[in-house]
This record gives structure tokens, C-alpha cells and sequence, in this order.
């Protein structure tokens, strides 16, 4: 049965698909797939029906909505169209209520109403996701130097649809949360709150107790945004999350440790939420942006996966972020030792710092594998995968020369986010994805002009934007990317989710 509080890590698993979907960007308010969760509940209509055998959990759960979009509406499993937040409550049942409204990340639409049970809403379709135990990390084999196949469920059952797509994802992060990132508490079993102005009040009911939570919007413009710091963000107005969250999250779910970064996570998903509950405000909830650089870039890689906040801009983040662990430890301790030609390590796992800007970037989830860093090659996941499950949503991601600054192991950050790049072609998205290497002083740089392009697609609807570029020069590589393939690819990176 679901712990007292339902934590999105802890269960995951394969999933069994029982629908199609459509196509989860864009067009007339189409549909994302329908999942479910292990979150901690929502103020939308749930019904969760919980089973176990064998050691397994398995969650199922229906939803239901209506929607009525005008071009470029999105519905996903992130918050789109008709998508109320997700969750199973406490006990493994929600309240029933009705489902805030919103639209997707592309920021034009209609109106949307749903009733939401499970994970996230499409017109009447249904999936479940089975949801085993992961092994402790002293158990987990050593599965070598290849980036783990983000098409493979941990059982060893292909991804072959979107719809499955969304268990995976799932999947993805509760192993993270599990090996690394500590406790991601889920939704509220119940949200409301009001918008006065630029102020934001939130009330959060978990398993019968209530915290109260602000956020603040200040300046003009149609975007919203979180700048970690020293970002790259649209025009618009700026996003403050108010002070004391932690403690009140972990409270809320009797939390001994709670990774801040994933505090910041839960707090933008609970202002998209009374957003959403307050469409008169003049706050559009789908033109929220996060970005950070350097430990910030981290944190905006956190915020960007562990909420779904719809644009999110990832600056040189280096290790503990956007960056692959394997490829790090490959340079660092591996065969790669031989191509590395900096006189600065790589940033891998045993040298996070626990006092950086926007960190820790870990928590003592992480303790075995930071102590024995070759062991990152058993993490039955890489940073390519975390990347990837902010898709269908707007990422932007930069690097810097490896020349520029070592430490940020530029090369193991291009590889992830290339890597990652698959999956938004997968799901038929591939433009609401761009990367960029440069070279240039730290934090220094600013927009290229991909993030310019991005914020034309997503914030004014312009879809004939240039996006979706993965531009890469070798030579600002370690590794030329021409042999990424061959050292690190064992799967097909032209996998069509159907």
C-alpha cells in the first residue's frame, strides 16, 4: 500500500498501456498522455486505485477531460490543456474537487475544463503504470560507460508510445529521487489561494494538515520570471518564491531532508496552480520561465525537471547538473583520461560542493555513489534522461567551452543534453528543444540567440521560429562528437514514439 505520505520517488516501475494518445504539442488543445503517479495528492478529482503483488505496486488511475483550444494549445502531462495537477493522496485516494484549468507551454489557447484522477488528463484515455522497488545502491550491477537507454524501462520493457513515454518519465525521476536527489514531495491534496495584484497567497492541505505559503510577482511584460541567478530570461515580469519554504514543505510531509532546489520545484508548481485557480489575475501561468548559471544553472536544471514549469534555460551548469556522470568518470578515472588535456578534473560526483551558489545539488541519497564515483556507471540512469523529461515542455541549454573553464566538463554536458535531444524528436518535438556550446568568459556570455528564438515560440506563439538546434563545435570538445556514438550510444537515438 502507498506510505502515509506518497512521495513521487519511492514507487516506479514499467508500464502497461491501455489507450492512445495524441500527439502532446500543439494544434487544437491536443491531448497528452495519461499516467499515473506516486505524488502526495491534488485539488483535482482524483480516484486512485492501488494494488500490490509481489512486491510490486501498481497504481491506476482514469481521468477525464474536456477541452477546447485555440492553435497551439497544449495538453501534456506536465500541466496543459485540461490537465489539472496530479497525484494520489495520502492513503492512495484523493479528494474530489474540481481541477484548476490552464493551458499548455505554448502559451495560446482557449478554455479548458477538466476532471482529473491520476497523474495527468487527456480526453478520456487511461494507462497505468506498474511501480516496483528499486534495489539499494550497493545492489545495483555495474552497467558500464554507455548512457543508459531512456526507451528501456528498468524491467527491461520497451518505450514504443508517448503514452508509455510518461511512465518512463515517471520512472526516471523516482530513480533519481532514490539515488541522488533524496524525497520529492508530490501536490497538495488541497490547493487554493488568491492573487492579489503581484501577491500570491497559497494554502497546501497534506493528510489533514495545512501550511500557508506566498510567492510575489513584480514588473510588467508576459512573461514570468524565476531568475536563479545570472540567467537568461525574456523580457517580463519577475517571479519571487517567498521565504521559509522548506521548512514549511517538510513539515507538510514530515520530511527530514529536503533537497532546497526541489523546494523551489514544489513551490513554482503551487503558484501554477493558484494561477491556474485564478484565471483572471493577469498572471499567465504558461509563460512561466526558469533560469539560472554555474551552481544556478543547476538549480534551474532542477526546477526545470521537478516541476512543470513550461520554459526553462540551463547556463553552463557543469557537474551535478545538465552534465553526464559517466562521461565525467570516463575522463576522470576511465579511458578517457587519455583524451582529456586540461589541467583542471572534470566536475563529477566526489567533488560537488555542499556550500555552492543554489546548492547542495545532492542530498545523503547520493552518499555511496559520491564516496565511490566509479560507481556512477551503475546508476540505472544519466543525466540525458533527467534532461529529457522536461520535454514536451521548452528547454534551452547552454555549455561552455571546455577550454574555457575545465571544471564545468563541457564536453560531458553537450554529450547529455545531444543525448537528450532524441527524446524531443521522439515525441514529435524536436524544435521545443535548442542547445548551444560557446566560448567565452563564465556566466559571461549570454544569449546566442537560441534563447531568443525559444522565448518567440513559446511566449508569443510564433512557431516559425528557428528553433531546435543542437549546435556543437569540436572544436571547443574534449571528445569529438563525432565518436560520441560509438563510446557512449547503444541505443537507437531515432526511436519514433508512436
Amino acid at each position: 500500500m502507498l506510505p502515509p505520505v506518497a512521495l513521487l520517488p519511492l514507487l516506479l516501475g514499467a508500464c502497461s498501456e491501455t489507450s492512445t494518445t495524441s500527439d502532446p504539442i500543439g494544434g487544437d488543445g491536443g491531448a497528452g498522455p495519461t499516467t499515473t503517479g506516486t505524488v502526495a495528492g491534488t485539488s483535482g478529482a482524483v480516484t486512485n486505485t492501488t494494488a500490490t503483488t509481489g512486491g510490486s505496486t501498481a497504481v491506476s488511475s482514469t481521468s477525464a477531460s474536456t477541452s477546447a483550444g485555440g492553435p497551439g494549445t497544449t495538453a501534456t502531462g506536465a500541466g496543459g490543456a485540461g490537465a489539472g495537477p496530479t497525484g494520489a493522496g495520502p492513503t492512495g485516494a484523493g479528494p474530489t474537487g474540481a481541477g484548476p484549468t490552464g493551458a499548455g507551454p505554448t502559451g495560446a489557447g482557449g478554455a479548458s475544463a477538466s476532471t482529473t484522477t491520476g497523474a495527468a488528463s487527456t480526453t478520456g484515455q487511461t494507462a497505468d503504470c506498474v511501480l516496483p522497488e528499486f534495489p539499494d545502491a550497493a545492489s545495483l550491477p555495474d552497467l558500464g560507460y554507455k548512457l543508459p537507454d531512456p526507451y528501456t524501462f528498468y524491467d527491461g520493457t520497451k518505450v514504443t508510445t508517448k503514452a508509455q513515454w510518461e511512465c518512463r518519465r515517471k520512472e526516471i525521476l523516482a530513480m533519481a529521487a532514490k539515488y541522488l536527489y533524496g524525497p520529492i514531495p508530490g501536490d497538495c491534496d488541497e490547493v487554493s489561494g488568491t492573487v492579489n495584484g503581484g501577491n500570491i497567497s497559497i494554502s497546501c492541505t497534506v493528510g489533514g494538515a495545512t501550511e500557508m505559503f506566498s510567492a510575489s510577482i513584480s514588473g510588467n511584460g508576459e512573461a514570468i520570471n524565476l531568475n536563479l541567478g545570472s540567467g537568461i530570461l525574456p523580457q517580463g515580469k519577475t517571479l519571487s518564491l517567498g521565504n521559509g519554504n522548506d521548512a514549511k514543505i517538510r513539515s507538510l510531509y514530515g520530511l527530514s531532508e529536503l533537497n532546497p532546489n526541489i523546494a523551489n520545484a514544489w513551490m513554482v508548481n503551487r503558484v501554477m496552480d493558484v494561477l491556474e485557480l485564478n484565471p483572471d489575475s493577469g498572471h499567465d501561468p504558461t509563460k512561466l520561465a526558469v533560469s539560472g548559471c554555474s551552481g544556478c544553472g543547476k538549480g534551474a536544471f532542477f526546477v526545470g525537471v521537478f516541476s512543470r514549469i513550461p520554459i526553462t534555460v540551463i547556463v553552463e551548469s557543469g557537474g551535478g547538473g545538465g552534465t553526464s556522470w559517466r562521461m565525467t568518470e570516463w575522463f576522470t578515472h576511465g579511458e578517457g583520461q587519455s583524451e582529456w588535456s586540461c589541467s583542471d578534473r572534470p566536475q563529477g560526483i566526489d567533488v560537488l560542493e555542499d556550500s555552492g551558489i543554489c546548492g547542495p545539488w545532492v542530498t545523503s541519497a547520493a552518499k555511496s555513489f559520491r564516496d565511490n564515483p566509479e560507481t556512477v556507471n551503475n546508476l540505472p540512469f544519466d543525466q540525458h534522461m533527467l534532461l529529457a523529461t522536461i520535454a514536451p515542455r521548452y528547454l534551452v541549454h547552454f555549455t561552455n567551452s571546455n577550454f574555457s573553464w575545465c571544471w564545468l566538463a563541457g564536453t560531458s554536458e553537450a554529450l547529455a543534453s545531444w543525448a537528450a535531444h532524441s527524446v524531443y524528436t521522439a515525441l514529435g518535438v524536436p524544435q521545443n528543444h535548442s542547445f548551444e556550446v560557446y566560448d567565452g568568459g563564465h556566466c559571461g556570455v549570454g544569449d546566442t540567440g537560441i534563447a531568443a528564438a525559444m522565448f518567440d515560440r513559446a511566449i508569443n506563439g510564433n512557431m516559425n521560429a528557428d528553433t531546435g538546434n543542437i549546435n556543437i563545435n569540436d572544436s571547443y570538445m574534449q571528445l569529438p562528437q563525432s565518436q560520441w556514438k560509438e563510446t557512449f550510444i547503444d541505443w537507437d537515438m531515432d526511436t519514433v514514439l508512436e
